[in-house]
């Protein structure tokens, strides 16, 4: 489960960094449609590096392009044809960069297939120095079990839900409570990793980086 944390802090740190640059597209890769948002950031910069809290992640942005166009090599929410559905992302990114008047680099992507599943982990450490520390917050994460889902699917997603600390729970970030004991409740969600890939090669092929 360490590995997992790192590697999914690891690509919190990216979807930052990539929103610091002030410019970020969002892409939805449907059956029928492909459509991109391009982001701009006004607001202050997130203060949650690690991605605890209720707001964590989050700042004020405008909308300022938008593009649509027919989904081309999509069936039911996977990546069928390669080619056409890189023409089909590379036509919607360059329409929403053109009324942007802005070129975007990093994208975070959406689509509907990869035949996701859902899993709820739990886990739980004694606190040795009686007050939460950063060092708590990793230790409790790297104890939850993680199950075994197979060969060929990979994490998407892991992310605290709820922390709790001693008798006292419905924390967001438990840091610098004190206590003896901290408990964490996670939703981990895998996906197909062929599916992934696939939509990653196209999207790369654009010459676009994903951020999320």
């Amino acid at each position: 489960m360490t590995d997992l944390y790192q590697s999914q802090r690891a690509m919190r740190n990216m979807r930052r960094a990539a929103m610091q640059r002030g410019v970020i597209a969002i892409l939805d890769v449907g059956t029928s449609k492909i459509a991109c948002l391009v982001l701009k950031f006004d607001g202050p910069e997130p203060d949650r590096e690690d991605g605890l809290g209720p707001l964590a992640g989050q700042s004020q942005f405008r909308v300022i392009g938008a593009a649509t166009t027919r989904s081309r090599g999509v069936r039911f929410g996977e990546i069928d044809a390669m080619a056409e559905t890189e023409r089909a992302i590379r036509t919607a990114v360059q329409a929403a960069q053109k009324m942007a008047q802005v070129r975007v680099d990093h994208v975070i992507a959406c689509f509907s297939g990869a035949h996701p599943r859902s899993y709820g982990l739990a886990g739980e450490v004694q606190l040795t120095e009686g007050q939460v520390s950063e060092h708590d917050v990793a230790r409790v994460l790297a104890a939850c079990d993680v199950p075994d889902f197979g060969a060929g699917r990979e994490v998407l997603h892991a992310h605290p839900v709820n922390f709790a600390v001693d008798h006292r729970t419905g924390f967001g970030d438990p840091r610098g409570h004190v206590g003896n004991r901290l408990a964490v409740d996670m939703h981990l969600l895998t996906i197909d990793t062929a599916a992934v890939q696939n939509l990653l090669y196209c999207i790369k092929r654009c010459d676009l980086e994903l951020a999320g």
